[in-house]
């Protein structure tokens, strides 16, 4: 016997191809106002009959509705107490109604929930994601397990008669440690080709971020910096996909009466604020010259932007939660409902200048200053940016090619 499910319109239909039985048999029974089962899951009956093939030896039979998001099935249909709603871009089969020896997969479910059942989507608030459910569906008894089960059962009650019972529990106990394995195996199996397919498209993302930061480079001098600092937000990111906002000189309660306007204001998917200050590729970082005993040093510019970032971060801290309030109501149309802003020891980010013509003393002195503010900001060059692309670019090549 063959099933198989089509949206038509607004209804799923099931369209049923016997094996042993011609359909006019079936439609006699119809006829007569008696119900027909199918699967010992679907019961029929003539108000849900659509259409009849003789050619095909096929029957189509109306069990369920085709909504907006979902396709609900008819409970009268596969008996149940619970509407069932299925995500209209799940491609419904059998399987996912009848398990071995024809158990209903949804009436034993319902046997179990206390409220109606969507599965797939996300418009709900508490939808079983599909893979979830075809997890489900594999879990499901087959015969085997049935059988050593009920072996199981016998011998924990008669084995202090037939001492030598204790083995199916054994048995049973073995089986149920290999599925186990099995299904771990498969799993495993399933992440691991879903981080692959992911990687993938990360590979393209990071690809596309490094051409274009590369085309901006070349091109910075001609880039006003208001809109330069839009456009290496938009990259940067991608580079830190823990903020899930970064909103553009956000009004910042100074201490000396003066406002601040931090390039940007990042915030976290808890809500946790920090700073990111933007300078454009041409910004002087060190001392073009070793002066003081040998060492190269920070210029203006540089040592600017730092005590810029401490500055703010310093106002941030000063404001308290009477800033966390203010911040609120300037982030309400940026953020998520649930999400409300917190400072909290907020961090900088500062990128500026660069550093591919750094000789191996100026690179040591950088890094120096760099970890001297660690604690503070997160301070990098343009070429340090390209450099964190190109190592998480081999890194997602290594992933790819792992078999």
């Amino acid at each position: 016997m063959s099933i198989i499910f089509e949206r038509s319109e607004d209804e799923l239909l099931l369209i049923l191809t016997p094996e042993r039985i011609d359909i006019q048999d079936i439609l006699e029974i119809l006829r007569k106002d008696e119900e027909w089962h199918i699967s010992r899951t679907f019961t029929v009956n003539i108000t849900h009959l659509r259409f009849e093939d003789d050619m095909l030896n096929e029957l189509h039979f109306c069990v369920g509705k085709v909504l907006d998001e979902y396709t609900v099935i008819d409970r009268d249909v596969i008996g149940v107490d619970h509407d069932f709603y299925f995500a209209n871009s799940v491609k419904l089969n059998k399987r996912h109604f009848v398990a071995y020896r024809n158990i209903s997969v949804l009436a034993k479910i319902d046997h179990i929930v206390e409220k109606d059942v969507y599965i797939g989507g996300s418009d709900i608030k508490d939808h079983i994601p599909i893979e979830t459910f075809e997890l489900l569906i594999k879990k499901f008894p087959k015969t085997a397990e049935l059988n050593y089960y009920a072996n199981a059962r016998i011998a924990t009650i008669v084995k202090e008669f037939f001492p030598h019972t204790e083995s199916c529990e054994e048995k049973f106990n073995k089986f149920i440690e290999r599925q186990e394995k099995s299904l771990s195996s498969a799993l495993q199996d399933d992440i691991q080709n879903a981080f692959k397919e992911n990687a993938k498209i990360e590979l393209c993302q990071f690809r596309e971020v490094r051409a274009n930061l590369l085309e901006l480079l070349n091109r910075s001098d001609s880039v006003r910096e208001e809109v330069w600092q839009k456009q290496i937000h938009g990259l940067l990111r991608l580079l830190y996909p823990k903020y899930i906002a970064g909103v553009r000189e956000v009004v910042i309660k100074g201490v000396d009466r003066h406002e601040k306007r931090p390039d940007f204001l990042l915030v976290d998917a808890n809500g946790y604020i920090d700073i990111l200050e933007i300078k454009k590729p041409n910004v002087q970082i060190l001392t073009k010259q070793s002066s003081y005993r040998n060492n190269y040093v920070p210029v203006r510019e540089l040592a600017g932007a730092i005590q810029q970032i401490e500055k703010y971060i310093y106002c941030l801290n000063v404001w308290g939660t009477e800033g966390e309030k203010v911040l609120q109501k300037q982030l309400s149309e940026k953020l998520p409902n649930n999400v409300m802003p917190k400072v909290i020891n907020p961090q900088g980010i500062l990128l500026l200048g660069r550093s591919e013509q750094f000789n191996q003393q100026q690179k040591n002195d950088f890094e120096l200053i760099k970890r001297q503010y660690k604690h503070i900001a997160d301070i990098m060059t343009y070429d340090d940016l390209i450099q964190r692309i190109d190592n998480i670019l081999a890194a997602l090549n290594m992933e790819i090619r792992v078999e």
